[in-house]
């Protein structure tokens, strides 16, 4: 389990001097980061700032209180990481080092230990140092952590000595996908239900409920109360959590397509209103066969590129072996509602199957087990096998050197190997205009202006926790008289103006005679059409 850990923690800690840790660039991660600036500051959720309209953003919730919509575990270790290490990165890097250990002792118990251990550096090498979960605020490894927790302890159960702390390790398991990905937790749950009830072997008899169920329910019901307190604080209900809220609000993300969609009639600001018909848009492919089957090939080729690639894909010629394998045929069944979960949903990013990825690298070290003992040519399957480690090995090598060679590749050839391409996303502008702010003493509040035509993926107002001590606060312009207001609440910020769309971008400074007036004629002539 250390070696597990140690070798994505090592590999990518090795790349720090020439790869800092990445800025975040979707909205997803920034509603993360608030909630992890927010949890560093010892709260829970934030009051509703004075003049919340101007904040309004994706993913964020400005009513009853001003919070991020995700449940609360990603956020949690980015926390950790903010306060520890004094960047909450360094949380995501911790956490793919335990995810790596917790898919070697998961895997341990259905696997031999060698190949337990080496379906943990697969999934190191494949997704772990050069992937999203990895290189993002996004999360993932959390989830991919507790689903194999969930694995591992259901089958340690059978085991009379280490019954009683494999329920407590399988309620663990279970609260943190509550508190990341709640649906597979519920998925996860009821097949935890299913194992325990039915799941009789004669070299694996049924647990007894008696020695089960006192630790089980003393872990998950603490959790299952933080988790409703959490909710409570939020959103006032304790059953009620705030992604659901946000969704009523603004109508993000779309359900399953098993679910009816959600309507909604008037948004503030047209981004937001374009980021839920953008998501509309990909719900209603369920209504075309053409649609659902593009969508479904779409989700495939995301899926191999994340979680098996190249240098995997030889092994799943071997796949049709696995069903004649007893002990694996269980695991095939379990995978079943995880698959369907993933195909009736109108999107897919990487995070969705984090808990089912011990399933996932369960599957590929099976089949790569079968690969090395090909009956046909034993030799051939050992060399290429071999010969497919060492080019998963040497990927690592090649896309660090190509990372430090950037600087001094000439611009047609940067990012050129997709080696690399994950780790190193384009700068984006709102990263340049901040660092020249940075640069600038004082504090800022600066007024985003878009165009009509501005694209709602490119988002710039985002904020921490605590706006009134942040060095650059980021606001959208309403009205000069609501615009004033502002400024004079954040009265120690120097106002500016940035047009982001237009050609070049203009950032400016607005002087506060400027604002006043503008305030004072929008006011007269709104008292004259009165």
């Amino acid at each position: 389990m250390l070696a597990a850990a140690a070798v994505p923690l090592l590999a990518r800690a090795a790349m720090l001097s020439w790869y800092p840790p990445p800025p975040p660039q979707i909205h997803d991660e920034f509603s993360y980061l608030l909630q992890s600036d927010t949890f560093a500051h010892g709260r829970v959720a934030n009051p509703t700032p004075p003049f919340w309209e101007h904040f309004e953003t994706e993913y964020t919730l400005f009513k009853p209180v001003y919070a991020s919509q995700y449940q609360p575990a990603q956020g949690i270790i980015l926390a950790a990481g903010e306060i520890v290490f004094g960047n909450p990165w360094f949380g995501v890097w911790l956490s793919m080092g335990a995810m790596c250990a917790a898919l070697c002792w998961g895997l341990s118990y259905v696997l031999p230990l060698r190949w337990a251990l080496f379906g943990s550096l697969i999934a190191a090498l494949q997704f772990g140092i050069f992937g999203l979960w990895m290189n993002s605020y996004f999360g993932g490894a959390v989830a991919g952590a507790a689903g194999a927790l969930i694995m591992g302890s259901l089958v340690r159960m059978s085991i009379p000595a280490k019954a009683r702390s494999s329920a407590a390790l399988c309620a663990t398991g279970l609260i943190l996908l509550f508190a990341s990905r709640p649906f597979e937790g519920a998925l996860w749950f009821a097949v935890a239900t299913v194992w325990v009830l039915f799941r009789t072997t004669r070299a694996a008899p049924r647990p007894n409920w008696l020695t089960l169920a006192p630790p089980f329910l003393a872990v998950f019901g603490m959790g299952a109360l933080a988790l409703a307190w959490y909710n409570w604080r939020i959103t006032g209900s304790p059953w009620d959590p705030p992604y659901l809220e946000y969704r009523r609000i603004y109508g993000t993300p779309q359900p399953f397509w098993w679910q009816g969609p959600v309507q909604i009639g008037w948004f503030r600001f047209p981004e937001l209103r374009n980021n839920y018909l953008n998501q509309l848009h990909l719900y209603q492919q369920r209504s075309s066969l053409w649609g659902i089957l593009a969508a479904e090939g779409q989700r495939l080729k995301d899926f191999w590129e994340f979680f098996i690639g190249p240098l995997l894909t030889p092994a799943l010629l071997f796949v049709g072996y696995i069903a004649r394998n007893k002990k694996l045929r269980p695991w095939i069944w379990v995978s079943i509602p995880f698959i369907l979960d993933k195909a009736t949903y109108h999107a897919w990013f990487p995070a969705q199957n984090a808990p089912e990825t011990v399933l996932i690298i369960l599957l590929l070290v099976q089949c790569w087990r079968h690969m090395m003992s090909w009956r046909r040519n034993r030799g051939f399957g050992v060399a290429l096998s071999r010969q497919l480690v060492a080019a998963c090995c040497l990927a690592i090598v090649l896309g660090g050197i190509g990372r430090a060679m950037e600087p001094v590749l000439p611009r047609s050839f940067r990012h050129f190997p997709p080696i690399w391409e994950s780790l190193y996303p384009a700068r984006r502008l709102r990263d340049d205009v901040s660092a020249r702010l940075e640069k600038i003493p004082g504090k800022h509040l600066l007024f985003v202006v878009y165009s009509p035509d501005h694209c709602f993926c490119e988002e710039w107002v985002f904020n921490g926790a605590d706006l009134s001590s942040q060095k650059i606060v980021y606001a959208r312009s309403l009205s000069a008289a609501s615009d004033a207001g502002l400024a004079n609440y954040l009265y120690d910020h120097d106002v500016w103006v940035v047009e982001p769309d237009a050609r070049p971008y203009t950032l400016s400074r607005m002087d506060d005679s400027v604002t006043e007036k503008t305030a004072r004629l929008e006011t007269d002539s709104v008292a004259a059409r009165n």
